[in-house]
């Protein structure tokens, strides 16, 4: 694997190395995180460089590192190919990128949690902390206490994971949400909106 940039402006500066993790959240970079490590040596000016692989195939952008020094290259961070197409195609269809708002926040489960919402065992999926009055969330039916055990059809793992996957919503979009209620699933549809806007009526 190839890291390609301009680190200090020397000129263009090819680094090699493996992929270390995917799927790396809670690094702290961004709100919406779900990055490729790797230990491919990136300094300044590598930042909007491709990560390639031996076969020149384009798998992401390099975004940030961590921890470098003189003797080590520290920790390196990419955002994955499939997230920067989504990304670019909602420029290239919109001219902005448009990010919506759904309206809640939502924490992993915890025994304080659980007994907060009297729920009947721990799950493992996210649970909704808060709906913001007024949101899309709540006008849609959401309510504090639900667990989110999938999203457009697919499980959500944990509340990072729900994070990176709702902020590829744009506005106008509808996230659809499957929650666990009572011990029972309900399925609820929101429509992502602009909260800039919405502030301005």
């Amino acid at each position: 694997m190839l890291a390609i940039g301009n680190p200090f402006q020397i000129g263009q500066t090819v680094t090699s190395g493996i992929v270390s993790g995917l799927n790396r959240t809670n690094v702290g970079i961004e709100q919406y995180e779900d990055f490729i490590q790797t230990d491919a040596a990136l300094y300044p000016g590598h930042s909007g460089g491709a990560l390639v692989n031996l076969g020149g195939d384009l798998i992401g952008i390099n975004t940030a590192f961590m921890g470098a020094s003189n003797s080590n290259p520290g920790i390196g961070f990419a955002i994955p190919i499939n997230m920067v197409r989504v990304v670019v195609d909602h420029i290239l269809e919109t001219g902005d990128v448009r990010r919506g708002k759904l309206g809640i926040t939502f924490d992993d489960p915890t025994p304080a949690l659980v007994r907060e919402f009297k729920l009947t065992a721990t799950p493992t999926a996210p649970i909704i902390t808060k709906v913001d009055p007024g949101s899309p969330a709540d006008l849609a039916g959401l309510k504090a206490g639900d667990i989110v055990t999938d999203l457009a059809g697919a499980p959500v793992r944990d509340t990072s994971q729900l994070r990176s996957r709702l902020g590829l919503l744009w506005v106008g979009d509808a996230a659809e949400l499957t929650v666990m209620r009572n011990g029972k699933p309900t399925v609820i549809r929101a429509t992502i909106t602009d909260p800039q806007r919405a502030r301005a009526k």
